[in-house]
């Protein structure tokens, strides 16, 4: 129900004796008479400036329509994406931190894409639906308002400057092989400068954000505030703060996208358009195959970004040009291109275990602690990518050892995780597990290890 109709209903639900009384204040705030009811007591219950206009409010005459539905939604839909996107970031991070093998110039930046997803998902997500959608006004006070506000925007910004830094170190590989590759330390130098650069790029952000209150009685009346950029009521602050809501939109979503179109379409034509790569002609075939995965990978991630934040930042250039705030159903919309934006911190672990082995045999490692998950991780391991494992090391134990260790490694030597007893576990799963184990191995004893 619209806000007018739900007020309108209330004000003719009041008792002959209350509602008198709040004919009198409408007449006070609007005594012309061919003004409409419905216009009387909007302007009433939102701008009228008489001090009794606190009695509409007091009876519920102004209130604003109940969405228990619309605000149900939103505690399941924001608090997931919180859930996924701290879970699956942190183990993006610990992957890579945690295996020698794993910290490459790519990884690198791979995992301070999961430290910005996870800024934005801590920072933007709680505080965003919650002032916004919920309770409509900013409980959280000055300082956080300060530091919320900024930080949502470096964390943004990181996101957006990391993938291209991944394009680029991508494309110099690709594009010119035989010059030599960045080292890590110098891909943790682009890392502290895409910081640097995040950090001072949105300094006005936190110059500017401040606790105001609007222009409207639910604001005036029971003192609350908003947290927003302040820049000023004249002409020329006005245009200083379009002009940088421009700028941040260029340099924040547009042009990132620009060079990740350039780049990722160059090595598209060089990695599928010709054989010769650069590399020996005895390893051509498998590097080939590994850079595809690669800029696969890669392209799902900047597809899912883009796609993801271009309703968000649309609607954010319509409000500058027009003023749509005062649309009925602005909220729900905001409310679902801001969630999508948002959602954008959860997808990048997804892809990472779905398309990259490395990254999927990480998460493994970590399923696999847990104990409740364990048996899950044997099943679909040794089920769906026999393909993939290669038994490295293997003892005998005898069937009465409570547990054994059976390291198992991808081609590349990567460790996956270190499974439980096998022959020693009771029930069809284990045994199971077992005849998978001695296929494989009597499959693999004959080749050479990698």
């Amino acid at each position: 129900m619209a806000t007018l109709d739900y007020r309108m209903n209330n004000f003719l639900a009041l008792e002959e004796g209350a509602r008198n009384e709040s004919d009198y204040i409408l007449y006070l705030c609007s005594p012309n008479d061919s003004t409409s009811i419905h216009l009387k007591l909007e302007f009433a219950c939102d701008y009228c400036n008489e001090s009794e206009v606190v009695v509409l409010w007091d009876k519920g005459v102004c209130d604003f329509p109940p969405t228990p539905g619309f605000n149900t939604s939103i505690y399941v839909f924001y608090i997931a994406i919180l859930v996924f996107a701290v879970l699956g970031n942190s183990i993006v991070v610990y992957v890579v931190c945690s295996s020698a093998k794993m910290r490459t110039v790519t990884n690198y930046f791979i995992a301070n894409l999961a430290v910005g997803d996870l800024w934005m998902a801590i920072f933007c997500v709680p505080f965003s639906f919650m002032s916004t959608l919920i309770l409509k006004y900013w409980p959280f006070g000055g300082h956080l308002c300060v530091a919320v506000n900024y930080l949502q925007a470096v964390s943004v910004f990181v996101s957006a400057y990391t993938l291209v830094a991944i394009s680029l170190d991508r494309y110099l590989a690709i594009i010119y092989p035989l010059r030599p590759r960045m080292t890590r330390f110098q891909a943790k130098m682009i890392i502290a400068m895409v910081w640097i650069l995040s950090l001072v790029t949105t300094l006005p952000v936190a110059i500017y954000s401040k606790l105001l209150t609007p222009n409207f009685n639910f604001y005036k009346l029971f003192s609350r505030q908003v947290c927003m950029e302040d820049w000023g009521e004249s002409q020329a602050e006005n245009e200083s703060r379009m002009a940088y809501s421009v700028a941040l939109m260029l340099l924040q979503y547009f042009l990132p996208l620009a060079v990740l179109i350039f780049t990722y379409s160059r090595i598209a034509m060089v990695v599928w358009g010709k054989k010769n790569l650069g590399e020996t002609p005895a390893r051509m075939d498998r590097i080939a195959r590994s850079k595809r995965k690669m800029i696969k990978m890669m392209v799902a991630v900047v597809l899912v970004y883009t796609l993801c934040w271009l309703p968000f930042n649309v609607l954010m250039v319509v409000r500058e040009v027009r003023k749509i705030d005062g649309w009925p159903y602005m909220i729900y919309l905001w409310a679902l291109f801001h969630w999508l934006a948002m959602s954008s911190t959860c997808y990048n672990p997804v892809i990472l275990c779905w398309m990259n082995t490395k990254f999927r045999s990480g998460f493994c490692n970590v399923a696999y602690k847990l104990p409740c998950l364990r048996r899950c991780v044997d099943d679909w391991y040794f089920t769906q990518e026999p393909e993939l494992v290669r038994v490295n090391t293997y003892t005998n134990y005898s069937r009465s050892a409570s547990s054994r260790l059976v390291t198992i490694s991808m081609k590349d030597d990567t460790i996956i995780f270190k499974s439980r007893n096998i022959n020693g576990q009771k029930g069809p799963p284990a045994a199971y597990n077992c005849r998978k184990f001695l296929q494989m191995l009597e499959e693999t004893s004959s080749e050479s290890p990698l």
